[in-house]
């Protein structure tokens, strides 16, 4: 083992111990929150997983065996968990890489178990908001680091190669990374962030709301920077929409002064993005949006119809849960002419098909595409359900609203990126954890009446599901 892996293994190893101790303790929101605010900055990554998603586990696990985890969408959960497995049943070779594929995935399930124990736990909705507004200013902070450096370059604090950030594409399609190694995940994030700090804005006051409207310009910017066309038109979509669902908020006035608002912020983000930086090629790529080959996308002629021909081998259970390319090849030391030899078996030497539901269809099938999409639909219900109730708070209500919202805006810009590959799992997980973090917002006056406390935490009780 290399000196440089003895490294990254300790300091997982110790992330995992002081996470641990931290959840035992009564420091739990501590431990809890610091997850959630390293998720976006992994420590620690190899191929078997990240240090989020060691941490994940361990975390989830500490509070089970001390009795203070709060289960949630159990039964929808386990649904994705049969999923994966049947189409585990199909994978004929490369079995541990289907099972690490399992193992990084569901760790996201338990960063959702996790965000929305931390959102009951803590003293207020508003510091759950608290923590994804510290979130965003460190990942915006990130960016406009990366920004600085240029298009093809990497920031490096202190000069250090070690701590080097994510490159940023090369000059001849200048487009911002991110802390999420992706330009469509990180303008997926800062997205949903947006929507997130737009409904925050109607509760901030006084210099809060000074820095709220900072960070939804500088969120817009940065996904100007990204280039990603599928974030940056469903958000012009979505805005309206959020707006409406929140109408009985804001009422009349205050909902002409968003809407006007928004249009100008996304214009001086999208002006001063060109004029500042080399990275305001959004418009120019808005230009082949409505390009088409066969009735499909131009960006994606050359990976939808190779997906959809893949599918038809196993349409129910798919190929295995792990989509085998070539860096697994490379990574394995198999050379590309030695795939001549296993035909079939492989089957999968092919891109990303840039679509989630193309990639579930591919990977687990139909059951599995089912599974996953049957998770988002059940959060959705449950915030639905929770509109129902009377006790609930101003923030908490907003919050539910904005987070249908949300979802449905998710879902749509998967039509072109895929949100649970392993290599941008912290983004999955992030997605995750923000599902538990509004359900948990959702259900905070009914945890005041109904949690015990024993030694300082949460005795674990099995809400309805």
């Amino acid at each position: 083992m290399s000196s440089s892996n003895i490294w990254m293994l300790s300091v997982g190893i110790l992330s995992v111990v002081v996470m641990v101790m931290l959840t035992a303790s009564a420091k739990r929101t501590v431990a809890l929150g610091a997850l959630l605010l390293l998720i976006p900055f992994q420590l620690v990554e190899t191929r078997f997983g990240s240090s989020s998603v060691l941490i994940a586990y361990a975390m989830a696990g500490a509070m089970l065996l001390l009795g203070g985890l709060k289960v949630r969408m159990l039964p929808a959960i386990g649904f994705v968990l049969l999923a994966y497995l049947l189409s585990l049943t199909q994978a004929e070779r490369f079995i541990t890489l289907h099972i690490v594929e399992i193992f990084q995935f569901f760790s996201c399930f338990a960063v959702f178990l996790l965000a929305y124990n931390y959102a009951r736990l803590v003293k207020s909705d508003q510091s759950v908001v608290d923590l994804l507004i510290w979130i965003n200013v460190l990942v915006v902070a990130y960016c406009l680091l990366q920004l600085s450096v240029g298009a093809g370059e990497a920031f490096k604090p202190f000069g250090l190669d070690a701590l080097a950030f994510n490159k940023n594409r090369d000059p001849t399609d200048p487009r911002l990374i991110g802390p999420f190694d992706n330009p469509g995940t990180t303008a997926g994030y800062l997205a949903l962030m947006t929507m997130i700090c737009l409904t925050e804005l109607l509760f901030a006051k006084s210099s809060r709301r000074r820095l709220i409207q900072a960070l939804i310009l500088a969120n817009v910017a940065c996904i100007v920077a990204t280039g990603n066309r599928a974030s940056f038109l469903v958000l012009l979509a979505s805005y309206p929409a959020l707006l409406i669902a929140l109408r009985i908020e804001l009422g009349s006035k205050r909902f002409l002064q968003f809407m006007v608002g928004g249009i100008v912020a996304v214009f001086i983000a999208t002006a001063g993005m060109a004029a500042i930086t080399g990275f305001g090629n959004i418009l120019r790529r808005l230009e082949s949006v409505a390009q088409t080959e066969d009735g499909m996308p131009m960006t994606r002629a050359g990976t939808w119809p190779l997906a959809i021909e893949k599918i038809k081998r196993d349409p129910w259970l798919g190929e295995g849960p792990h989509f085998f390319r070539a860096e697994d090849a490379e990574t394995m030391g198999i050379m590309p002419s030695r795939f001549e030899d296993l035909g079939d078996v492989v089957r999968t030497f092919d891109p990303y098909p840039h679509s989630l539901y193309l990639f579930l269809l591919r990977t687990v099938g139909v059951v599995g595409l089912i599974a996953v999409l049957w998770f988002f639909i059940g959060v959705t219900l449950e915030l639905r359900k929770a509109l129902l109730r009377t006790d609930m708070s101003a923030r908490g209500r907003a919050f539910a609203k904005s987070g249908i919202v949300l979802i449905g805006a998710f879902l749509v810009t998967q039509i072109t990126l895929e949100f649970n590959r392993t290599a941008t799992i912290d983004f999955a997980q992030f997605v995750l954890a923000l599902m538990g973090l509004l359900l948990g917002i959702s259900d905070r006056t009914q945890a005041v009446r109904s949690t015990g406390w024993n030694g300082g935490r949460a005795v674990a009780t099995l809400p309805s599901q």
